[in-house]
């Protein structure tokens, strides 16, 4: 198989070697087609193996390769496929701790702390309870009193008003003139757009009739979910505490984890997510040689 772009209608074959196998981010359809445009995202078969890659600041890279299945016919095809990505020059990463011990006798594995998800409980989120959560929850009782507001759905009847906010929310952040950004609002609204393709939750909150936060997700399998987009303005005091408040109340309360994915080393967004005490976070690595 020749090297494809990555497209909306390959989410069948791309889920046959990721659904319901990670509870990290990064292999999740929904999150390789947000970063697929920018990136410039590619894939193959090769050996029942799955073989992904981008390029970012004009740098190429893989993300950990993935076996069909994890028999030892295919993880011996696995690690051939992975030892000649790396002696090739390349870089492999994202590789998640659930493959470490099956690596680690044969490759050099570095820890990558801005690419680790953060994993919150479920019920943390949903009810803000204790001492630690005073300040979100002022924040919320502050957005209730300054605010009537009202939470929706994203559907067919109301994705052109997300569309709209999207846009106006990048215009106002310069987006266009931050690449990393630029990728990220391109892949928003490629998935916008493929809304009903995918297999998302999504959800907004109106004040005075216009959206004012909106926020994507969906579940990684029966414990997990995960939260793949969050917009809102800041001039509407308490609009990001509340949008993420409500929605995992009402749309992942049987859920037993949240993963809010990472930081991208970015100081400000490490604060913001610490800020909620997660639970744990899912490590993650980088290949760097071979042994």
């Amino acid at each position: 198989m020749e090297w494809k772009n990555l497209e909306i209608q390959d989410k069948k074959i791309i889920d046959e070697y990721t659904k319901k196998r990670f509870n990290t981010c990064d292999y999740n359809f929904t999150n390789q087609i947000l970063w697929s445009i920018g990136e410039k995202t590619q894939y193959k078969i090769k050996d029942g193996v799955l073989i992904i890659k981008g390029i970012y600041e004009n740098e190429e890279y893989y993300y950990m390769p993935i076996p069909k299945d994890e028999s030892s016919i295919n993880l011996s095809e696995w690690k051939m496929v992975i030892k000649k990505i790396i002696e090739s020059g390349k870089k492999i990463i994202l590789v998640p701790e659930y493959w470490k011990n099956l690596l680690e006798k044969e490759f050099i594995l570095e820890e990558r702390r801005e690419s680790f998800d953060y994993i919150y409980n479920s019920q943390d989120l949903r009810t803000l309870k204790g001492r630690k959560y005073s300040k979100k929850k002022n924040r919320i009782n502050n957005f209730n009193k300054l605010y009537n507001y009202v939470y929706e759905r994203i559907g067919k009847n109301n994705i052109a008003e997300v569309i709209e906010f999207q846009e106006n929310w990048c215009q106002t952040r310069g987006c266009y003139s931050i690449p990393i950004l630029n990728n990220e609002n391109l892949g928003i609204m490629n998935i916008l757009h493929n809304y009903d393709n995918l297999d998302l939750i999504g959800a907004f909150i109106r004040v005075d009739g216009n959206i004012i936060a909106y926020t994507i997700g969906e579940k990684l399998d029966d414990e997990y979910a995960v939260i793949h987009i969050e917009k809102g303005l800041s001039n509407y005091v308490g609009s990001y505490q509340a949008i993420n408040y409500l929605f995992v109340q009402m749309e992942f309360s049987n859920c037993k984890y949240i993963n809010r994915e990472d930081d991208f080393g970015d100081e400000g967004l490490r604060e913001a997510k610490e800020s909620y005490h997660p639970a744990f976070l899912l490590k993650k690595y980088e290949i760097v040689g071979v042994r």
